[in-house]
């Protein structure tokens, strides 16, 4: 029998593992979801064996996940993250940083140290391309931090899921900052972004940054607008594929790398 652990399992990436651990493992593998938010009482991840509720950073959640099953595990799927965007990478603060990390980046080293665990899965973007560079923030720190790890030797084997935009937290959050922004689009310092709000509602101009970026991915990476099932079918391919290091998936297009995206190369 397999041990999974996902944590973030009711975000878009956790519920794509557990529904590909589920796809090639079957009712053989045991799976511990955990989550964070507004609790509620009795709820459960599908497809997990357990759901475990509370934040990652809190010792008492890490105790539980050492409980289970004796803290061994053959694949972590960590699919959490939280941390300012909306404002241009290059301008994010050390603070802002720090801060993304302590959920971004941080726990998977603690849970690294602390667990036996065969391999980590880790998540990012491409964050390197013009149009993330000017919205992603602290974010893209934290993912460059991801990255760096993805390619170290560590206790765990370290491999890394590197997707294009789709619906997710952070795409949301950046679009309601955008959308803030806009009112005076004077407030929006980058050339490229103001030039989709000028003279144009907010929703326009949110309909036009997205159209940008699917333009940009599609340009440098051969596809765009990522799905639940591209998802989906990029943990398949980790599955599949011999000591994968990068897994990438920019709409139906998914294929491996080795290197990890800089930003001392793009900013």
């Amino acid at each position: 029998m397999s041990n999974f652990l996902v944590i973030g399992g009711t975000g878009v990436m956790g519920t794509a593992a557990i529904k590909a651990v589920r796809e090639k493992f079957g009712d053989t593998a045991t799976i511990l979801a955990n989550w964070y938010g507004k609790e509620e009482p009795g709820f459960s991840i599908e497809g997990a064996n357990e759901t475990l509720f509370g934040d990652i950073n809190d010792p008492q959640v890490l105790e539980k996940i050492k409980a289970y099953e004796n803290g061994q595990f053959d694949t972590l799927f960590y699919a959490t993250a939280l941390g300012e965007v909306g404002v241009p990478i290059s301008e994010a603060t050390p603070e802002s940083i720090t801060l993304s990390n302590k959920l971004s980046f941080d726990p998977i080293l603690k849970l690294e140290a602390e667990l036996n665990v065969k391999t980590i899965v880790a998540y990012s973007t491409f964050y390197v391309i013009r149009h993330q560079l000017a919205t992603y923030g602290a974010m893209g720190h934290s993912k460059e931090a991801i990255e760096k790890w993805t390619v170290e030797k560590g206790q765990s084997r370290h491999a890394c899921i590197r997707a294009g935009l789709f619906e997710s937290q952070s795409s949301r959050g950046i679009k309601l900052l955008l959308r803030k922004s806009a009112k005076n689009p004077d407030n929006l310092r980058d050339p490229l972004l103001r030039s989709y709000f000028q003279g144009k509602s907010s929703k326009e101009g949110i309909q036009k940054f997205e159209e940008g970026i699917f333009n940009e991915e599609k340009e440098a990476y051969g596809d765009c607008r990522t799905t639940a099932e591209d998802l989906f079918q990029s943990h398949l391919q980790y599955f599949d594929s011999e000591d994968p290091v990068f897994i990438n998936v920019c709409g139906k297009r998914i294929w491996l790398s080795d290197s990890p995206l800089l930003l001392k190369d793009y900013l």
